[in-house]
């Protein structure tokens, strides 16, 4: 809903509930990835768009008309704290003007299995800007939801993909952890050789995986991102993987992966991975000590 006319305090509230956890909500406001797709008004064009989402980062979304003509929307974060609540600064820019500096505030809340969107903008110096930013709002939202109604079921369940892998791993459970590779993989593992073609090729190394500690094991994405573009899928991230002897203490250990999914037969299957360690130029060897937070 939006509030009824009211020059007065010249505000924007509208409420919209989305059919999607909140998390994934809250993640299609700060990642650059689902904002390009929906932050812009109907018959407007995203032409670039960059967010920093951190207190005090910078972001920004260029866009342009059917006509041509160009505008800009920009400010910085002073809030964010996944997945409850945002507050950001916006400037508008045309070709021609710039609006003043308005703060935008969204709370998300859980509504059964849905998420409530609860969105309020402040600072407009006359009630026709107020007005005309409130429609174009409308029409956002109205884009936000078709973006989270395709793209955004697919990446929930691209990350229950990975909570069940991640599971299938701790439990040793060979396959299940093969369940979701396509059976033509191409995998660029941590190890020789270059390349590893086929799933049976993939099942071996990790069943060597399993057999090489007798303890605790596991694997997880913490920062997992996800990309969809209709069959296919990107994700990447940091893996953070542990071992752990029996009567020893756990080893942790980084690497960065990127995996390639597509939709084959109704379910994601990865057809490609590439795992890999940094390593020390120095020395030539692999750094398995490094942590995101020492960056």
């Amino acid at each position: 809903m939006t509030r009824p006319d009211d020059s007065q305090d010249r505000e924007i509230e509208i409420v919209r509930v989305f059919d999607a956890p909140r998390e994934l909500v809250f993640d299609s406001w700060i990642r650059a990835e689902h904002v390009r797709e929906w932050f812009a008004p109907d018959g407007h064009t995203t032409t670039d768009c960059e967010v920093d989402a951190r207190p005090d980062g910078s972001w920004r979304v260029e866009y342009r008309s059917e006509r041509g003509a160009r505008f800009s929307e920009r400010g910085r974060f002073n809030e964010v704290s996944r997945p409850d609540r945002l507050s950001f600064t916006l400037t508008q820019v045309s070709e021609s003007s710039a609006g003043p500096e308005t703060v935008v505030t969204v709370t998300f809340a859980a509504v059964g299995n849905g998420t409530q969107v609860r969105f309020h903008q402040t600072g407009f110096e006359s009630a026709q800007r107020r007005d005309g930013n409130a429609e174009g709002w409308n029409e956002c939202f109205a884009k936000l939801g078709r973006h989270i109604a395709t793209s955004g079921a697919a990446e929930a369940e691209l990350r229950a993909l990975f909570r069940a892998w991640s599971q299938a791993t701790a439990t040793r459970d060979l396959e299940g952890s093969m369940a979701p590779i396509a059976r033509d993989v191409v995998s660029y593992e941590h190890e020789a050789p270059l390349q590893l073609v086929g799933v049976d090729a993939v099942r071996e190394v990790c069943r060597r995986g399993f057999e090489a500690t007798q303890g605790g094991i596991g694997w997880d994405v913490p920062d997992l991102r996800v990309l969809v573009c209709g069959d296919l899928a990107v994700t990447w991230g940091l893996n953070r993987m542990h071992a752990q002897e029996p009567g020893q203490a756990q080893v942790e250990s980084w690497s960065r992966g990127t995996r390639v999914f597509r939709k084959i037969g109704g379910a994601w299957r990865m057809i490609h991975q590439h795992v890999s360690f940094p390593y020390d130029p120095q020395t030539s060897q692999a750094r398995l000590d490094l942590r995101p937070d020492e960056a």
